[in-house]
């Protein structure tokens, strides 16, 4: 299946949760992408302590997640945090455990290749080693940062090198997609004039070796929430630049089958670290057309504290930008929490799984009114010329 959406989650209870209360439709369209955290220093002491694995135990329990939130169906999954020869206790490398973990959990599973890791001998054996079922693919994720740009300045070294991963992958070019990764775009020194040129440099260089799967992710929304609105207890407005690029380049007939990612309502390079994060801001993410509608609290461990989620709450359901209770299972929540009808304010996590629902469901209306509107305005053009 060709996904119509692809978004790159946490593999974290806020985001399992999220999916389950995904619409039909959008179960049916979109493929998730699980980016599994490191696992981290309590956790590990914490299974030590009752004589378990730790290593084994976290990939366990990830897995188990991933197969309760996502039944029977298909993902990418993605270890980019965790070292290129990182190893279970037993002295697997992680990378293949999970993934028999995941499909003895009747995941259908899409491995992903990190380019930039693949001078790493260890990491190469891991990935040569699996060999794809039936409907999987791999994905080889291309990091759009400075080496790789500096790679690409070179394109015959960089055709050279992607080739040589293609070809050690074994399988057949269908068989392979590429995710063109812009990673944080927050800074002010990411425009999207430059995004498009250098997404199409990368689209023209990996066409050459007959990958035709790609798809273009990015993410607009800071490490912290006071880069994007300064002032507690305000709003603000974050252009995404990630998915106006996307629209840009689609807007040219040549990459009409370019496939939309991002990274959902988190920063890629959020902590790994498990909530909550007392010092935190309280805040809601709310995705519209383009932009990311966001209410800024205050600390967490300060005057209201987490009530103050349901005044959050009714910011965003009186500001114009609300889609209603029937648009999407978190838009149903976000109206119960801000009529006070829940039993409490909920958590971050909760806050993260209603933020996340609402992304999913909203990008992919986007996608496909996009997409319409693209067609539509082709068939007219068609029409006058005839």
């Amino acid at each position: 299946m060709k996904p119509i959406y692809v978004p790159i989650l946490k593999a974290k209870k806020g985001e399992f949760d999220a999916l389950v209360h995904l619409s039909k439709r959008a179960i049916n369209q979109i493929v998730p992408w699980f980016d599994v955290p490191r696992l981290a220093e309590n956790a590990r002491k914490k299974s030590e302590e009752h004589s378990e694995l730790p290593v084994e135990s976290f990939l366990n329990k990830t897995a188990s997640g991933i197969a309760k939130a996502w039944a029977g169906k298909t993902i990418f999954i993605d270890l980019p945090r965790w070292a290129t020869n990182a190893q279970t206790e037993n002295g697997e490398h992680v990378i293949p455990y999970l993934r028999n973990r995941l499909e003895l959990l009747g995941i259908n599973v899409n491995p992903v290749v990190d380019y930039t890791s693949w001078d790493d001998p260890v990491y190469v054996n891991a990935i040569k080693g699996m060999r794809l079922k039936n409907g999987q693919n791999f994905c080889i994720r291309l990091n759009m940062d400075v080496d790789t740009v500096e790679d690409m300045a070179d394109p015959e070294y960089f055709v050279e090198r992607l080739s040589d991963i293609v070809e050690q992958l074994d399988t057949k070019l269908s068989n392979i997609h590429l995710l063109i990764d812009f990673g944080d775009v927050s800074s002010q020194s990411y425009f999207i004039e430059g995004m498009v040129e250098k997404a199409k440099q990368a689209i023209f260089l990996v066409q050459r070796i007959g990958i035709s799967q790609i798809m273009l992710a990015g993410s607009s929304l800071p490490t912290s929430i006071n880069l994007a609105v300064k002032a507690q207890n305000s709003t603000g407005l974050v252009l995404r630049k990630e998915m106006l690029t996307w629209r840009t380049l689609l807007s040219e007939n040549k990459f009409q089958d370019l496939t939309f990612a991002d990274y959902g309502v988190r920063n890629p390079s959020a902590s790994d670290e498990p909530m909550p994060f007392p010092n935190a801001n309280g805040k809601i993410r709310y995705t519209i057309d383009n932009q990311y509608f966001i209410a800024r609290g205050c600390p967490l461990n300060t005057g209201l504290k987490y009530q103050q989620f349901c005044n959050l709450a009714q910011i965003v359901v009186s500001s114009g930008h609300y889609l209603q209770e029937k648009f999407s299972w978190g838009d149903e929540r976000m109206l119960s929490y801000s009529k006070n009808e829940s039993k409490g304010p909920g958590s971050q996590t909760t806050w993260i799984t209603i933020d996340t629902n609402h992304h999913i469901e909203t990008v992919l209306m986007e996608i496909l009114e996009f997409r319409h509107q693209l067609t539509a305005k082709k068939a007219r053009s068609k029409e006058q010329v005839e």
